[in-house]
């Protein structure tokens, strides 16, 4: 499962407000814990084309009404929903989101996705289409007694959370869900957050234990999970992500990575330095010609030739060898220096391929 943290109490190297608005432009979930004071109803909403909105429609009470044969002429709320069980956390809107940096604090009326928690103790993420799929019979025109199936047509049905007090756990006919229904208050340093969705905004010690799925996709050190424990850039992408992330103001100085590569890896010098280059975010050298697979950083290098290149293949080939050099070296290539070009290879072969050496190369 996803490590889910409490926004206001990591060690950010900018503020709440910024990283949540990084999180609104990236469509990343930004939640707040289930209300311990408060009930959360399961309640259709039933948008009518071309006529009024009439709300909180549920499939098991429906008033009858007349009906003409182009539109309803007249309609009534049908008061009655599903309260929800295990609930973890509710998704914040982004319309709630951009409140919520404005002010500081916003009035959740309703929200469209929560998180269950499941038997296996997983997080179930569920949208109000998702609940109607699996938990809810869909509506038909037969249920709501409507005369022809193109007046069905007319309607689009739909699932929202919304809250009530605690204490309201049943409906009857003297009680009506649209009666109950009370807003929830949430302040900016209530909400939670995936780590790996900002780690880039974290001050975090240098041994702080990240594996590579914790790197997230929008970092150049990202691997894709089918080419993971496969190689040595696994190793690199994190010593690389652990020494540069969240040091945007002043970055370290290249040598001191090397050096730990060196020890943590047992590459030699030259070697070490070459898988420097490709992680420092702003290389002394010469880069690719290619902005599309690497713009500053250039580790997406490596993941593209191991994806391009090697991606499949079940024995050595030393013609794969020779084709990744003569992609990355030279005016021919990439335009990368004949070293980096040759330890860029060695670094990045699937390490069944690599050949055991008496001496570190």
């Amino acid at each position: 499962m996803k490590k889910l943290v409490e926004l206001s109490n990591v060690n950010l190297n900018t503020s709440v407000d910024d990283v949540i608005q990084h999180l609104l432009q990236e469509n990343k979930p930004v939640l707040i814990s289930a209300p311990v004071s408060k009930n959360i109803w399961a309640v259709y909403e039933r948008d009518i084309h071309k006529t009024h909105l009439i709300k909180y429609q549920t499939r098991e009470h429906v008033i009858q009404r007349k009906v003409s044969r182009e539109r309803f002429k007249r309609s009534e709320l049908i008061k009655f929903a599903s309260l929800v069980e295990s609930v973890e956390y509710l998704r914040l809107s982004n319309d709630d989101l951009i409140k919520l940096i404005r002010n500081g604090i916003v009035n959740l009326r309703f929200v469209s996705e929560l998180y269950l928690n499941t038997e296996s103790l997983e997080l179930e993420l569920m949208s109000g289409e998702q609940y109607i799929e699996k938990y809810e019979t869909p509506i038909n025109a037969k249920d709501l007694r409507i005369n022809s199936q193109s007046d069905f047509y007319d309607y689009n049905y739909n699932i929202k959370f919304f809250f009530t007090r605690k204490s309201f756990k049943f409906l009857s006919n003297t009680h009506f869900i649209v009666n109950e229904l009370e807003d929830l208050p949430t302040k900016i340093d209530s909400v939670y957050v995936f780590e790996r969705d900002i780690l880039s905004f974290v001050n975090q010690d240098f041994e702080r234990e990240i594996d590579t799925p914790d790197i997230p996709e929008t970092s150049p050190y990202y691997i894709k999970d089918f080419l993971r424990n496969h190689s040595d850039l696994d190793q690199l992408s994190i010593l690389g992500f652990r020494y540069y992330w969240g040091k945007t103001a002043k970055q370290p100085k290249a040598k001191g990575l090397v050096e730990l590569i060196m020890n943590q890896l047992g590459y030699a010098k030259k070697k070490a330095e070459a898988a420097a280059f490709f992680l420092n975010p702003d290389p002394d050298g010469i880069c690719g010609k290619t902005k599309s697979i690497a713009d500053g950083c250039q580790f997406p290098y490596l993941t593209y030739c191991l994806e391009r290149y090697w991606h499949g293949h079940e024995f050595y080939d030393k013609k794969i060898t020779f084709e990744i050099q003569e992609f990355l070296e030279g005016s021919e290539g990439e335009g990368f220096s004949s070293d980096n070009a040759k330890y860029a290879e060695l670094i990045l072969r699937p390490s069944k391929f690599i050949r055991v050496r008496k001496k570190r190369i």
